[in-house]
């Protein structure tokens, strides 16, 4: 591949939160985390284990973990005075978009691998690398599915504290291990919007930080607004 087609890859791939139900076949799942298995992890650890769920009575009794879990985190965010509350509700939960799509696939990671990390870097910032390990691997599976013409959904509610403990409970994995993320893998019911991406110039300095690229309070308020109201542009500066 030349860089224009893996830029084009890279485009192209969005978190899609409307699925069909049709099955993706095993042999697409087993690409998937062929890639993976390849992503770099600190000193070559990798920690990662996947657990593939195609059994409808599984996902589902996923999805109502994750939904329990739900009602507690949208409780937290009502703590934020309301100008600052994200615009998502909790009426997202009672119907999650992800639910439809017929593969989940779950990291995990076993953190008794650290062991690999020289012990100065375990001591310090251990946790990081292992964390950092995992999210390569997932970018990686990101990836694979786009290359695919799959759709994926990165859920990110399966990680917390409520959902993670059950969830392991529920597929008998091992307690010491970290679930990272789930990622479901389907096929879209409609093609991805555009989403805001920041300019290359704003983000790229030249051997020392352009203070005049600092983004001020208010512009960086602007710039929070529009992620999360999904849009593609920023607004006008003088709105």
């Amino acid at each position: 591949m030349d860089y224009d087609g893996f830029i084009q890859l890279v485009q192209n791939r969005r978190s899609i939160r409307s699925f069909k139900t049709d099955p993706v076949p095993d042999d697409l799942v087993e690409k998937i985390i062929e890639a993976a298995r390849f992503a770099p992890s600190g000193a070559n650890s990798q920690p990662w284990e996947f657990l593939v769920l195609n059994d409808k009575d599984v996902k589902d009794r996923v999805v109502e973990i994750v939904k329990e879990g739900s009602e507690s985190s949208y409780k937290i965010g009502q703590t934020r005075p309301p100008d600052e509350r994200h615009p998502s509700d909790n009426r997202r939960w009672k119907n999650p978009g992800f639910k439809d799509a017929p593969v989940f696939i779950i990291l995990f990671g076993d953190k008794r691998l650290m062991e690999t990390f020289p012990l100065s870097a375990c001591l310090n910032h251990g946790d990081e690398i292992f964390v950092s390990s995992l999210a390569s691997t997932f970018l990686y599976m990101n990836l694979a599915v786009t290359s695919l013409g799959l759709a994926s959904q990165w859920v990110t509610s399966t990680s917390q504290p409520l959902a993670q403990a059950l969830i392991k409970e529920l597929l008998g994995v091992p307690r010491d291990y970290k679930l990272y993320d789930t990622m479901a893998v389907g096929y879209g019911k409609h093609p991805p919007l555009p989403r805001l991406v920041r300019k290359r110039e704003e983000i790229t300095h030249d051997n020392r930080y352009d203070m005049n690229k600092y983004r001020p309070d208010e512009q960086l308020k602007k710039f929070i607004g529009a992620v999360q109201k999904g849009r593609s542009t920023m607004p006008d500066s003088s709105g």
